[in-house]
């Protein structure tokens, strides 16, 4: 969508108080579910769970991927750090012009607010977390291997010397880093009383659009936000995302160390007990999904504590499904 402009919008004072929720939502008032996207590459390895007051912060999947995220004050955390992202992901994807940065403007808070299904108290909260985004990068580092017949890599060696019969080894290094926002800007309005901030204006690079517009999962916003958990969000976000490649007659085994390492991840001298607790939670929250927020999944977990095995499922959303509305979409007044 690009740009977002409201008329008649009032400033939201930065001191939020509980008596300014919404009364009631576009998402209530409409009967649909929201749809938004987050990039793939954040369905494997994501932004930390809380505040951890770094400007780095370094997270290695199971599957040959590394997340570093680097941001000059702190970098982005949580789950409106994570709502935020999926905004951000989605106005990308909308987005009809590629490979330049997309603009988008919000006149107040409340829109922005409005637009994520968020009550006005959690101003603050967004504010923070537009704070970490603002010139922060991610980078990532993919290693994959795999066996490739030998003479396709007939030009790495010298003319005459013997080239290999059957396969070879092939092991792949890709990295990249990606800035977020190439600039934030609002206004704060101060008086004798108190503060307010609006006119917002996010510009979303054009690595960092043209990354989303390639590889980003649809979900649905309207669960991803209700899932209190970060953990929860991430697993929630994943699940989707695998469920888009299995075969309905070839399920797939994921080992308790590997979700361990994916989600909750514990340090290499760390106490056993925490990856147990940690896989127990993981767990927890797979088993709360299916119960509340994705009945359709369809998984077994391994009672002697091995892991899970996933079978393919309904999809909860595809990108053109007329259940849902977007999220940059629903909301223009």
């Amino acid at each position: 969508m690009g740009k977002r402009i409201q008329k008649n919008s009032a400033l939201v004072p930065i001191d939020n108080s509980a008596n300014e929720l919404f009364d009631s939502l576009n998402e209530q008032d409409s009967g649909q579910m929201l749809l938004s996207y987050i990039p793939s590459f954040f369905t494997t390895a994501s932004l930390p769970f809380k505040n951890i007051n770094r400007t780095e912060f370094i997270r290695k999947a199971s599957n040959g991927i590394s997340l570093l995220l680097n941001s000059p004050k702190n970098v982005p955390y949580g789950k409106y750090g994570r709502l935020l992202l999926s905004v951000f992901t989605t106005h990308a994807v909308l987005s009809k012009e590629k490979n330049i940065p997309v603009i988008i403007e919000f006149e107040s808070m409340a829109q922005l607010l409005r637009e994520m299904q968020l009550p006005r108290q959690r101003g603050k909260d967004i504010q923070e977390q537009l704070e970490c985004f603002k010139r922060a990068t991610f980078s990532f580092e993919q290693r994959t291997e795999e066996q490739v017949q030998g003479y396709l890599f007939k030009n790495l060696y010298e003319p005459g010397e013997k080239l290999p019969k059957g396969d070879v080894t092939v092991r792949t290094t890709s990295t990249g880093t990606i800035l977020f926002t190439e600039g934030v800007q609002f206004q704060e309005i101060i008086d004798d009383k108190s503060s307010r901030i609006g006119n917002f204006k996010i510009i979303l690079s054009a690595n960092f659009a043209a990354f989303c517009q390639k590889h980003a999962v649809p979900i649905n916003y309207t669960v991803y936000k209700d899932i209190t958990s970060p953990v929860g969000k991430d697993i929630y976000a994943w699940l989707v995302y695998r469920n888009n490649g299995l075969s309905a007659d070839k399920p797939v085994f994921v080992p308790r160390d590997k979700l361990v390492e994916q989600f909750m991840p514990v340090g290499e001298n760390s106490d056993p007990k925490i990856a147990n607790v940690n896989y127990s939670r993981i767990i927890s929250q797979i088993r709360e999904i299916k119960d509340t927020y994705y009945p359709e999944l369809k998984v077994e977990i391994d009672k002697a504590g091995s892991g899970i095995t996933l079978f393919k499922s309904p999809t909860p959303v595809l990108k053109e499904d007329v259940r849902y509305a977007l999220i940059s979409t629903n909301f223009d007044l």
